[in-house]
């Protein structure tokens, strides 16, 4: 009888321990971010700073956690998703099918080997640069001197519809396959690993953020932010903090969301 119990209480213990866990993992609204004649599409962390494509003034903006601008840079084809190394910001443009970069207040354009119909995305990774090639329906990989395509437009496995951002963690590329409402995931040789979030019914994947242990991303059309584990299990849904959610950033346990229309920054917490 006293082994029973014990089993019980073993048990009951192992699943307040699960539960807890659990809940540590969560993300919980903490506040809301107002910007200032800004309409951001992409956001990046410096140190306890954020960078944002403004996308309708064609500039990049620097703010810190109240909103404020410290400064801008200017005169940018339509920037999108950006993202950044060290010191260095790299700029998508739409527009001009380039990418730029802003490194100690100097703008220069990093020269692609592949031309790309309107950039959406890029990630870095040391000497790896991955371009989300919207109109083309791919990614492009470029490893030092070595061009990958990942993906051709279609609706099955491995093939995008319209990809919008684009990330790099572990020897793998996340792709938002924007309108095929769902992110897949590709080695480093182009080939196809996973899908994620085909189940719950993402009307539009415009963003993600990829960590150590989760992928996120950003429904536009849905008004929501998805997080997943690494292989895809999904972990939560929340859907009523947002106006048209672009794109994700996350330090240490703070997940800023900026949201296109409602000009401003949703903030959560762990």
């Amino acid at each position: 009888m006293i082994s029973f119990f014990l089993g019980l209480l073993i048990i009951f213990g192992c699943s307040e321990n699960k539960k807890k866990k659990q809940e540590a993992t969560r993300w919980k609204f903490s506040k809301e971010i107002p910007l200032e004649n800004i309409s951001p599409i992409g956001i990046v962390a410096e140190g306890n700073f954020l960078w944002l494509s403004d996308v309708d003034k064609n500039r990049i903006v620097k703010i810190d956690l109240d909103g404020k601008i410290i400064e801008f840079f200017d005169g940018f084809q339509r920037p999108m998703h950006i993202a950044i190394q060290e010191d260095k910001i790299y700029v998508p443009e739409y527009i001009s099918d380039t990418v730029k970069i802003i490194e100690k207040g100097i703008v220069s354009t990093l020269e692609l080997k592949e031309n790309a119909d309107a950039i959406a995305g890029i990630a870095v990774d040391v000497n790896t640069f991955a371009v989300a090639d919207f109109y083309n329906h791919r990614i492009i990989l470029e490893q030092e001197d070595k061009v990958t395509i990942l993906g051709k437009e279609g609706h099955n496995d491995g093939e995008l519809y319209y990809p919008t951002d684009v990330a790099i963690k572990n020897d793998l590329i996340y792709v938002a396959d924007a309108y095929n409402n769902r992110a897949q995931v590709f080695d480093l040789k182009g080939n196809y690993v996973r899908m994620i979030g085909l189940n719950e019914n993402i009307k539009v994947a415009t963003g993600l953020k990829v960590t150590d242990t989760q992928v996120i991303i950003a429904d536009f059309e849905g008004n929501r932010i998805l997080i997943y584990d690494l292989n895809g299990n999904l972990l939560q849904i929340i859907s009523d903090k947002f106006n048209q959610p672009t794109d994700i950033e996350i330090v240490s346990n703070t997940m800023y969301v900026i949201n296109y229309n409602g000009s401003s920054i949703s903030v959560f917490n762990k």
